[in-house]
């Protein structure tokens, strides 16, 4: 019997499962995905949100402010990189500026600063912006965060602290049975529990509603991006978007922007459209299309167009995509279902989710430990245990670490910089990288102009030498995603012997 089991490992998963791995609970945490950060916290924009955007008073707004304020430390605890680079939302014509005026005046109702600028302003700041633009809003508190860095940094420290993950493990049904709950997965599982979080992203509707009359519907709203070559970096220094979008079947887009990613790169996007599937995230040409004609037509209002004057096209170097989880209510569900004890929902966690999401955790965290009457841990870990990116090391310390450790002598990623100390470090950490995309998610190889072109062979055998696996068996995210179809030339693999592969 498990005291807490949580249905999902997003940024609100995590984080609830970091904030409970401080008491004395046993804690499960479910993921139907190959690795933790798998839905939709993966394919977001990455965006930390100011939070002068959600009507006044609701759980956007409330959560987006609370989590907002949380990034610094929490950022600093974990090791993650995070850079309050501000966000900036122009206008073109007086209508723009008006929208730019209500969201000031939105953001002083929730204890945001926000700065109204003229275009005399705006070119005091930033003497580069298009000609075509009349003014802005800034909002300095707004921020970029690697939002899968954070949600493996939250999971690790929950593990090193008890909690237990099971990935691939899709959850299928959730019942009552007598005074707990039973959580049974697709593969047959049986997990039973006092309490059940449900954070389950685009499928949280199908989880409150087998168990509350209280129910809602989960809109699937699937939206790309587009990532620019670190050429770009140095003239975008924050994020510019337009103004909010209406959108007809519900809530609205803050619009295509620009973003400074904290890795290097350069983030464009995202569009929004509504899905049935909630597990279909194909980027797809339709997608990708909007956004560079959007960008086409935008790019001359950017800073960056007295350098580059056309969107340089040639500049992108992959795609992604993911879906946000629009609920009917247009607004967060989060806490206990009114009519199911011990059942708590994070749901319809779009955005500003991914920088609510500490707050969430943190406040779905205090209500199951006064439920529990749960005791605080004298042993809790704070942090996490990584090795420094060989990237962001001066000279100095690349001599230093090479010294101490070999293995940071080898590259395996050339675009990124990513060496062989850091690829054998993501794969020994807690919830620790067992496939090509994991590895990936964790150290960057495979992220750069090449797109692992170069690198992809050697985080396979690097897999293989420390799982235990053969070339064949190694997967890029899981499933029956296989990197090799089959051998050659009647070649034939060693099978890893049973006590390897354990």
């Amino acid at each position: 019997m498990w005291d807490v089991l949580i249905i999902g490992s997003g940024v609100c998963g995590a984080a609830t499962a970091r904030a409970l791995a401080r008491y004395d609970l046993s804690i499960a945490v479910l993921e139907k995905g190959s690795d933790v950060c798998y839905g939709a916290s993966r394919g977001n924009s990455a965006m930390v949100h100011g939070g002068y955007d959600p009507d006044p008073g609701t759980n956007k707004a409330i959560f987006n402010v609370l989590g907002n304020r949380m990034f610094d430390d929490l950022c600093a605890e974990l090791k993650v990189p995070f850079e309050r680079s501000g966000t900036m939302v122009i206008a073109t014509n007086e209508e723009e500026m008006e929208e730019v005026r209500r969201l000031h005046e939105c953001g002083l109702r929730n204890e945001v600063e926000t700065l109204v600028l003229d275009r005399p302003a705006l070119l005091e700041r930033w003497p580069d912006m298009g000609k075509g633009v009349v003014g802005a809003l800034f909002c300095p508190s707004g921020g970029m965060v690697c939002p899968y860095t954070l949600v493996i940094a939250m999971c690790e420290n929950a593990a090193r602290n008890g909690v237990e993950f099971f990935l691939n493990c899709e959850a299928e049904k959730v019942e009552r049975v007598e005074d707990f709950w039973r959580v049974t997965a697709k593969d047959g599982k049986v997990f039973d529990t006092r309490v059940v979080v449900n954070c389950a992203g685009t499928c949280a509707d199908v989880f409150n509603n087998q168990v509350s009359e209280d129910r809602f519907k989960i809109v699937p709203r699937f939206g790309s991006h587009l990532v620019m070559d670190r050429e770009f970096i140095p003239w975008v220094d924050t994020t510019i978007t337009q103004t909010p979008t209406k959108l007809a079947s519900g809530g609205h887009t803050k619009g295509m922007g620009i973003m400074p990613s904290v890795d290097g790169t350069v983030i464009l996007g995202t569009d929004a459209e509504d899905y049935t599937d909630p597990d279909d995230v194909a980027t797809t040409r339709r997608s990708i299309d909007r956004i560079v004609d959007y960008f086409k037509t935008f790019w001359k209002h950017l800073p960056i167009s007295a350098v580059y004057p056309e969107f340089p096209v040639s500049g992108v170097i992959t795609a992604y995509g993911g879906l946000r989880p629009h609920p009917d209510r247009d607004d967060f569900i989060i806490g206990e279902a009114p009519d199911a004890a011990n059942f708590f929902n994070a749901a319809g966690i779009e955005s500003p989710g991914l920088t609510a999401g500490p707050a969430i955790g943190e406040h779905l965290g205090k209500l199951i430990a006064e439920r529990l009457s749960a005791k605080k841990k004298a042993d809790y870990k704070p942090g996490r245990e990584v090795l420094p990116t060989f990237r962001t090391m001066t000279d100095e310390e690349k001599s230093r670490a090479i010294a101490k450790n070999s293995d940071y002598a080898r590259i395996v990623c050339r675009c990124e910089q990513v060496t062989e100390a850091e690829i054998r470090d993501a794969i020994r950490r807690p919830v620790g990288a067992r496939t090509v995309s994991a590895v990936k998610m964790r150290t960057r190889a495979g992220m750069g102009r090449c797109q692992g072109g170069f690198c992809q062979s050697r985080v396979v055998e690097i897999l293989c030498e420390e799982l235990g696996l053969t070339p064949l068996e190694v997967t890029q995210s899981g499933g029956e995603s296989f990197i090799l179809t089959g051998s050659c030339c009647e070649h034939s693999f060693p099978e890893a012997d049973e006590e390897e592969k354990a």
